[in-house]
């Protein structure tokens, strides 16, 4: 399984090297409070995004195949995890040839290589993956995060709402900049959020964001998937369950190191990681160069065979109280008041499921009636970004080819 997995990607990344127009623009050097530069990068054409969903082996994702894409890349403003200025890099698709497009920010999920990121845009990459969503007829726009892109010698500040809320709003002001200058859309319309595990968690934040201060921005639809929200729970579900299998134990590696990091504890990473792996991680596991295969066969299957058994009584016996200061800190209860598509396989090994129930009925108490919620049986966090994919082009009001033609 796995050799096939690298044999269609390495197809699908020659594919859309060969497919796309690679030539490029003059830099903008109009002065915006956001953004900085724009490039364009390629062309990604229909044929290529038609082949590279095939052989993901989702055909009815090709029915909302509908335009080429123009893919550009973005400097911007925003600032760091001190609250000091810095610049950013992100990615724009425009559907190419389109009048009036809707407006869409991805924020995108877990990745361990920086080549992945948007704006780098090496092989399968994000801006590969989720130019469906500009083919069908929006405007996206694509936030590198801190740590990844321009800002690639910084640790990615993972699942830490303040910055991923920053990052993607900062994104999303330069992007209605570009669209403006362009006279591509009517950037007085509302704009959409929407993202996939660690994303669903950074549009829920740019949301709050957006929604509690003073911003002209106004959003529509906010569609998330497989989001972990309650990240103090999610933490005590994984130690209290510690022996059962995970699809992703480089997620809770890469969590537990990055708040190691970011909120400077005085320990050894061996306080929480067995050897061999607390060494690897130290050596720069979780820099950027590291393919997302690479990661994993550098760390053990399960997560017992990750944490210190130490570690584990200390936590389960209610010690850790720095860590868990931290993690509490960036938990996400927010309810937003616009319309929400939540989407969350019931067989999610990575983010639980009662993530969602909890926000269900948060929501609920709180006389939420513009939500829905689809918890699709059997579905696992590898699985559930189709039905979320297909789900949010639906809520969207995105018409696939085959119900327009009848």
């Amino acid at each position: 399984m796995k050799k096939g997995y690298v044999l269609v990607c390495l197809v699908l990344g020659a594919l859309f090297l060969n497919s796309c127009d690679t030539g490029s623009n003059d830099i903008s050097v109009e002065p915006f409070e956001f953004l900085v530069t724009d490039e364009f990068n390629r062309t990604i054409t229909q044929q290529s995004l038609e082949f590279f969903w095939l052989a993901a082996g989702q055909p009815d994702a090709t029915q909302y195949i509908t335009y080429d894409v123009e893919l550009y890349r973005v400097v911007y403003n925003t600032v760091d995890t001190e609250g000091n200025s810095i610049v950013a890099s992100g990615a724009i698709m425009v559907p190419k040839g389109m009048d009036n497009p809707g407006l869409l920010s991805v924020q995108h999920a877990t990745i361990f290589s920086n080549s992945e990121a948007p704006s780098v845009d090496v092989g399968i990459s994000v801006a590969t993956r989720k130019a469906i969503f500009a083919s069908a007829g929006y405007i996206t726009f694509l936030p590198d995060y801190l740590g990844y892109g321009i800002t690639g010698e910084m640790l990615h500040p993972y699942q830490q709402e303040s910055t991923l809320a920053s990052a993607s709003y900062d994104m999303l002001r330069a992007g209605l900049e570009f669209v403006e200058s362009r006279e591509l859309a009517n950037t007085m319309q509302p704009v959409n959020l929407t993202g996939y595990s660690e994303g669903a968690y950074a549009t829920l934040a740019l949301a709050r964001l957006i929604e509690t201060t003073s911003t002209p921005v106004q959003i529509d639809l906010i569609s998330m998937g497989a989001p972990i929200f309650d990240l103090s729970g999610t933490m005590d579900f994984i130690i209290d369950n510690i022996t059962e299998p995970t699809e992703c134990v480089p997620c809770y590696a890469y969590f537990l190191y990055t708040y190691h990091q970011l909120y400077e504890f005085p320990r050894p990473l061996s306080d929480y990681f067995n050897s061999p792996y607390d060494q690897r991680i130290a050596d720069g596991l979780f820099s950027g160069e590291n393919s997302a295969g690479f990661v994993r066969n550098q760390l053990p299957e399960g997560v017992d065979q990750l944490f210190n058994p130490s570690f584990i009584d200390r936590y389960l016996g209610g010690a850790e109280s720095e860590l868990r200061a931290a993690v509490a800190e960036n938990d996400l209860f927010y309810v937003p008041n616009a319309e929400v598509l939540l989407v969350h396989g019931d067989a999610d090994g990575v983010a639980p499921v009662f993530n969602s129930d909890d926000f269900e009925s948060r929501a609920l108490a709180a006389g939420k009636t513009n939500l829905t919620y689809l918890r699709p049986e059997g579905v696992t966090h590898g699985t559930g970004i189709f039905p979320w994919g297909i789900g949010t082009l639906e809520a969207l009001g995105v018409r696939s080819k085959v119900l327009a033609s009848h």
